[in-house]
């Protein structure tokens, strides 16, 4: 719900075998607390929900965002 209320939107970009990365855009796209998005709520929510998965990783390009609701 965080994500959508900064603008944001999260994908899933891949899945090798226990590792997900995940491609952020909207508000989140180069915002300057995505690190703290990814590491504090969604791989933890992920983890929870799903004990496989091993790893989390963003794979956006950052530089590419226009209008991240956190300026980094």
């Amino acid at each position: 719900p965080m994500v959508a209320a900064h603008g944001g939107v999260v994908s899933v970009h891949a899945i090798e075998k226990a590792d997900v990365y995940l491609a952020f855009g909207g508000g989140c796209q180069g915002c300057g607390q995505i690190d703290v998005t990814l590491k504090q709520g969604i791989e933890v929510m992920l983890k929870e929900n799903i004990p496989e998965i091993t790893n989390v990783y963003d794979a956006t390009d950052h530089s590419g965002g226009t209008n991240p609701y956190f300026q980094s």
